[in-house]
């Protein structure tokens, strides 16, 4: 390997790189270039050449196709990944040109010459190429995104077929692991590779850092999928970008733009909530119609979250708990219902999950405290029979400085003794701020609330972890009561865990119970409580008061017990 530095001028020369395996082809283009304003270095293995252009910023490869130890397409790869700002020239012979045409395709060849060239074109194509470079490398990457940066230029989006969105996923990371200069190198090298993929009439802009909008004139849904997976393709890998490796975690969004109304603003921050959401599902996302009518219904529920408190839209459901031995309804939990003026009934999977991402879980979470406790304190006079009233409790609301305090408040307002209150707090909720959360915990138990551990099963929370933890109940999760009756294992499982309760004296309560057979398993293993629709949905206060009176499980439990 040899370099030789031919330079007219103070500057920094351009390092050009010749590679053929025929040491004769090789000092050739040697001296038809030498006299250019580059420092040359020549090989004649195409192993070397990829160790160059991992040491070296190369402004140009030229190289030969059919080399022994790595032949011209592999390095050709390699430099499109190592060494992306490096254009490419491939010299070879005539029945090389599929090879070639496959290259040039793909936007990975700047030029390809068959051999013998013609002197003169070679030296034009390469003066062409280090001219661009120089006028290039005079722009810094903040310079390079300013040319994709256009803010207050948003396109008319009925001059276009199509939008693909490109979201630098780890946009952050990079900056934080490399610098705020890697990020924007990155991005610089992003939108480049970009332009060159993109053969069709289009337009580049940046709308933010790290995302790329892409508008075309003309495309076809179809079209426009096979251009995204080929971005996702090209772009989702490691870069060496000026001496720093960089892996790009890539996402890929589109829209079709014909008979579509949306705004601008809001069409770009759907299609970037969509990637995110898709993010870990699937790798290209298309903001079809029914997607924006969701985003729709998802906005219009977070902006009527507090209309729906002050107009009385929520709604307390309570579905009640059995006690195995007996057939005895002598507990029941809260849930929360909204009906919607204008929706109907939302599902609480739906509206919690927004509430609690948007903050106002906070406020619904209050609400529900409020009045679970006012009704727990009617129920309590109600019914003699009732020995407690569950409540959920949000990890977010746990979260807050005064829960202790507010539910303090709370029980002396309703006069109701704390032990009548159940807490339930998820068990993922358990896993977040382990250390935080046993102080709270034992804060909520000096106030003599009894507190339960909710969905046990559908997360990772050890059960060692928990017996730690001033529990009074434990709530198996659907997912480990479904046909229970069919799983050896899982019934063990079960039984032993049921045991161990008993020894720390913690209650067990199994929900989503649906199937009689199961039901018959969790009674022979002495399970305390059951809750599920296999007795009873959730149903209004008034359903759930006659429910209380009449009591309609006792029968059926003492005539089995009679048997």
């Amino acid at each position: 390997m040899a370099c030789d530095t031919q330079s007219a001028s103070p500057e920094k020369a351009l390092n050009l790189l010749l590679v053929d395996d025929e040491k004769g082809v090789v000092n050739a283009l040697k001296r038809e270039l030498k006299d250019l304003n580059c420092c040359i270095t020549t090989t004649t293995s195409g192993r070397k050449a990829m160790s160059v252009l991992r040491e070296q910023d190369v402004a140009l490869l030229i190289t030969d196709h059919k080399m022994p130890d790595v032949n011209g397409v592999d390095l050709v790869r390699f430099a499109k990944q190592y060494s992306p700002d490096t254009h490419i020239f491939m010299l070879s012979g005539e029945g090389d040109l599929q090879a070639a045409v496959e290259l040039l395709n793909q936007r990975m060849l700047t030029k390809y010459l068959t051999k013998p060239w013609n002197r003169q074109d070679l030296r034009n194509e390469v003066v062409k190429v280090l001219n661009q470079c120089s006028e290039g490398g005079q722009k810094t990457s903040a310079q390079q995104l300013a040319d994709f940066d256009h803010e207050n230029d948003k396109p008319n989006l009925r001059d276009y077929e199509s939008v693909v969105l490109i979201k630098l996923m780890n946009v952050s990371d990079i900056s934080l692991a490399h610098g705020e200069a890697a990020s924007l190198d990155t991005e610089a090298y992003i939108g480049q590779r970009l332009e060159y993929m993109v053969t069709q009439p289009h337009l580049l802009q940046r709308t933010q850092a790290g995302v790329f909008a892409l508008y075309l004139k003309e495309s076809t849904i179809e079209i426009t999928r096979s251009l995204c997976c080929q971005i996702r393709q090209q772009l989702q890998r490691t870069f060496a970008i000026k001496g720093v490796s960089v892996f790009c975690h890539i996402g890929v969004g589109f829209r079709n733009l014909r008979d579509s109304q949306l705004d601008h603003d809001i069409l770009i921050s759907s299609l970037v909530d969509t990637i995110v959401r898709d993010s870990h599902r699937i790798s290209i996302s298309q903001l079809d119609n029914s997607t924006i009518t969701q985003y729709r219904r998802q906005q219009q529920l977070s902006a009527e979250v507090q209309s729906g408190l002050r107009n009385q839209e929520f709604k307390l459901a309570y579905q009640p708990k059995v006690q195995l031995s007996s057939g005895m309804i002598n507990s029941a939990e809260v849930l929360l219902r909204w009906q919607h003026h204008s929706l109907g009934w939302v599902p609480p999977s739906e509206f919690v999950r927004l509430a609690e991402l948007d903050g106002q879980i906070e406020a619904i979470g209050e609400w529900v405290l409020d009045q679970g406790f006012k009704v727990a304190s009617e129920l309590r006079r109600f019914s003699a029979e009732l020995d407690s009233i569950a409540i959920n409790i949000s990890a977010k609301q746990l979260q807050s400085s005064r829960i202790v305090e507010f539910i303090g408040e709370r029980l002396q307002h309703y006069y109701l003794p704390p032990s009548f209150i159940e807490l339930e707090l998820t068990e993922t909720a358990l896993a977040e701020n382990s250390h935080y959360l046993e102080e709270l915990l034992w804060q909520l138990k000096l106030l003599g609330v009894r507190l339960a551990v909710d969905d046990f099963g559908a997360g990772f929370t050890s059960f060692s972890y928990l017996s730690k933890l001033p529990i009074d109940t434990l709530k198996l999760d659907k997912v480990m009561i479904d046909n229970l009756h069919t799983d050896s294992h899982r019934q063990e499982f079960i039984h032993n865990l049921i045991l161990s309760c008993k020894k720390l004296g913690i209650e067990v309560v199994a929900e989503g119970v649906e199937e009689e057979a199961d039901l018959r398993c969790l009674q022979a293993m002495r399970c305390d409580k059951i809750q599920g629709y296999i007795f009873s949905p959730a149903v209004s206060r008034q359903e759930f008061e006659k429910l209380m009176i009449r009591q309609p499980f006792y029968a059926k439990f003492k005539a089995q017990q009679g048997r």
